[in-house]
């Protein structure tokens, strides 16, 4: 499993890349991160992305992809993003 920071890291670069995501889902997401809840806020994030049909680039979904398997999560959360790639 990477290590915090680097979880932190990702999971920013994946929040700066999503176009579209409201202030209120970025304070949850990081709400989640400040306390070491990366699983939940990786689900939280790959949540929003798909809900608000934000379109991210092939790279930033194999990155999502790549740090969900670390975390464990299920596959679907990141699966669903490939709808609205771009």
């Amino acid at each position: 499993m990477p290590i915090a920071e680097e979880i932190t890291v990702r999971l920013h670069r994946a929040m700066d890349a999503a176009d579209g995501l409201t202030p209120e889902d970025i304070a949850n997401v990081q709400a989640l991160i400040d306390v070491g809840e990366w699983a939940v806020a990786f689900e939280t994030l790959c949540t929003q992305i798909y809900e608000w049909e934000i379109s991210l680039r092939a790279a930033a979904i194999r990155d999502l992809e790549d740090l969900g398997s670390a975390l464990g999560v299920r596959k679907e959360f990141t699966a669903v993003l490939w709808e609205d790639a771009r």
